[in-house]
């Protein structure tokens, strides 16, 4: 079991200060690296998902498969429905709750940014009381995974490109 945290934040400077904040309390706590990516929406609508990356590899953390699938769901704004194709009805149909989903996809605005993240051996609660210390007070969006969510969810990344994972350390852009 797991969770998955979207923190909203109206300014992408807070957003890049919580994901390095929270890289760092991962890092104290001796965890196994999760995926951590900020994600934002330029002023043209142009959505980017930016890993936190393993300075001795240069490789994302947690092999960037997780922070890939989260920066996905930002770019499906549709409301997932019956027979929909789109990514929002893949991951609503992987298990996740169709709020959620929804939530997600309409949530950043123009010039906002996001840090998203799937929590497990860290705890939820550690991660949003870390959060809570930080400048800015960012919308959090969060649910839970069973294990069979969890399950579908790995199959839907095991589709994401190995070429598309590699991209992410060199630009970082979807």
């Amino acid at each position: 079991m797991s969770d998955l945290i979207i923190l909203v934040y109206r300014n992408q400077t807070e957003a890049y200060v919580s994901g390095e904040t929270l890289v760092v309390l991962q890092q104290e706590a001796g965890t196994e690296p999760e995926d951590i990516v900020v994600v934002t929406r330029a002023a043209d609508g142009r959505v980017s998902v930016n890993h936190s990356i393993d300075l001795a590899s240069g490789e994302p953390l947690g092999g960037g498969r997780w922070g890939t699938m989260l920066g996905m769901m930002f770019l499906d704004t549709r409301k997932p429905g019956p027979r929909s194709k789109g990514l929002a009805a893949q991951f609503a149909e992987a298990g996740l709750d169709e709020k959620f989903v929804v939530a997600v996809g309409q949530a950043l605005k123009k010039g906002e940014a996001a840090v998203a993240m799937r929590v497990r051996l860290l705890g939820t609660d550690r991660v949003l009381e870390k959060v809570k210390t930080l400048k800015g007070t960012p919308k959090v969006i969060r649910t839970r995974l069973s294990a069979d969510t969890e399950d579908a969810l790995h199959d839907l990344q095991d589709q994401i490109p190995q070429h598309v994972l590699s991209q992410f350390p060199s630009d970082g852009l979807i």
